[in-house]
């Protein structure tokens, strides 16, 4: 709640209940903005103390600053306040979004934000998803390795669900489709293979390599050799659920499907997640810790 006061010329007595001189004053902004008509009424009293008669005041209704001001002159210029400048800082300053948590639940003026949002799938909609991912160069491209990690809050979510269902994606679906997942944060991780994976590595259930395709084949579990972790204050929060999805490559008339990697999703409650720094931290087979911040304030 803000507040203003206009010209700061109020005087209060100290502690005694009769003002014998101007000393006996003071004022919120200190004695160099003690107003004429306070110094006025202090001098009214010691005259009357002085001569037994009482002098009449002239400085109006006391128990009103602004209206004893009136009739007299201050002892400086005081400065003007430009009110309707100041009142529209304020009203800017409350207006702005807050920068301390991220939204869930999502209001239906948050959920038509970020449905409009994704569907524009355009600049806008890239610069407001990029703080929410980052690549990871760590580790060697000769084995699996971590190519990104990717934190969506409940909003970024339906604005990257949004992007990707550009035909015929309705708002009421994007509605439905939130309230039918709730209130989650998701932590997305994509896991690349090398351009040869080791036939010693192969599952069990692959097909048998042909002439020529030893090198196309690659088992789709390989992401199981990975271990993950969520940490925020120091604590480990366990997911709701672990899936994954296989990635792979395009076919071509030279070459056939390949699978390139996997994409793996960690839900989480949004109840247990606070709006705070997190730490994702990926352990790669070969015993290599990656840890990539977020920092959910800053998230919407």
């Amino acid at each position: 709640m803000f507040f203003f006061r206009l010209n700061s010329n109020f005087c209060i007595l100290r502690k005694s209940r009769i003002a014998n001189s101007p000393k006996d004053f003071f004022t919120f902004d200190g004695p160099s903005y003690l107003s004429t008509a306070c110094l006025r009424e202090a001098y009214r009293l010691q005259r009357t103390r002085a001569t037994g008669k009482p002098v009449q005041s002239h400085s109006g209704n006391l128990g009103h600053p602004n209206l004893a001001m009136k009739n007299s002159a201050p002892s400086r210029r005081q400065p003007k306040l430009h009110l309707g400048g100041s009142l529209m800082a304020v009203g800017l300053f409350c207006c702005s979004p807050t920068l301390d948590a991220y939204e869930a639940p999502l209001t239906p003026a948050a959920l038509h934000d970020a449905w409009t949002l994704g569907q524009r799938n355009d600049q806008a909609t890239a610069e407001f998803l990029a703080p929410y991912s980052k690549q990871v160069t760590e580790g060697s491209q000769q084995v699996p390795h971590i190519a990104e990690i990717e934190v969506l809050t409940p909003f970024a979510q339906v604005v990257d669900e949004s992007r990707q269902n550009m035909s015929g994606y309705s708002e009421q679906q994007a509605a439905q489709a939130y309230r039918q997942r709730g209130d989650s944060v998701i932590v997305r991780i994509r896991l690349m293979l090398p351009s040869a994976y080791p036939e010693a590595e192969r599952s069990p259930n692959a097909p048998p390599a042909s002439r020529g395709q030893t090198a196309a084949l690659r088992p789709e579990n390989f992401w199981q050799s990975f271990h993950f972790a969520f940490k925020q204050h120091g604590k480990v929060l366990e997911p709701r659920s672990i899936h994954n999805k296989p990635v792979y490559s395009a076919a071509t008339k030279a070459s056939s499907s390949t699978l390139d990697g996997q994409t793996v999703w960690m839900d989480f409650d949004a109840r247990s997640v606070a709006s705070d720094e997190i730490v994702v931290e990926v352990t790669t087979p070969d015993g290599k810790t990656v840890s990539v911040n977020f920092d959910l304030r800053q998230l919407r």
